[in-house]
């Protein structure tokens, strides 16, 4: 037996705690930590759990996220009608007054105040008078499509 301690073995000098006992011991080689298995029962067992938590919570969630976009939905909605709602409110307050309710009666019905004499003029106020106005350009090479539209915006506009 060579340089070592009386009856320990080379292997078993390293398992031997150094200077009082206070330090970690290598374990021995037989005793050496086992690689874990990448599939185990308790891992097939979780991932059977997860996945009957989510087909349990699916149609949950399913649920809350339709509710949230028609939510969300009406919230503009409301915010819409109540928009609405103000513009209404500006235009019933402007009809309580008297003098819009008298303008619009003379835009809107042609009314007029008592004394007053109605006059309508008829045509383009910017126009030449009747007997000066030049025949309209009978023979223009344009189709008759373009001359029915110009036709029609004449007389919206009258």
């Amino acid at each position: 037996m060579g340089s070592g301690a009386a009856g320990v073995s080379p292997g078993e000098r390293e398992s031997v705690p150094a200077a009082g006992g206070q330090g970690a011991a290598a374990p021995p080689a037989e005793d050496a930590p086992v690689p874990a298995r990448a599939f185990s029962g308790r891992m097939l067992a979780l991932a059977v759990v997860l996945v009957a938590i989510t087909i349990m919570l699916a149609p949950t969630v399913r649920v809350f996220l339709n509710q949230r976009a028609e939510i969300t939905a009406l919230e503009a909605d409301i915010a819409a009608k109540e928009a609405e709602q103000r513009a209404l409110e500006q235009e019933i307050s402007r009809w309580e007054d008297p003098n819009y309710v008298q303008q619009q009666a003379r835009d809107r019905i042609n009314m007029v105040m008592p004394g007053e004499t109605s006059y309508w003029v008829f045509g383009d106020p910017g126009a030449p008078a009747q007997g000066s106005a030049a025949a309209p350009d009978v023979g223009t090479d344009q189709p008759w499509t373009a001359t029915f539209w110009d036709a029609l915006r004449r007389a919206a506009t009258d």
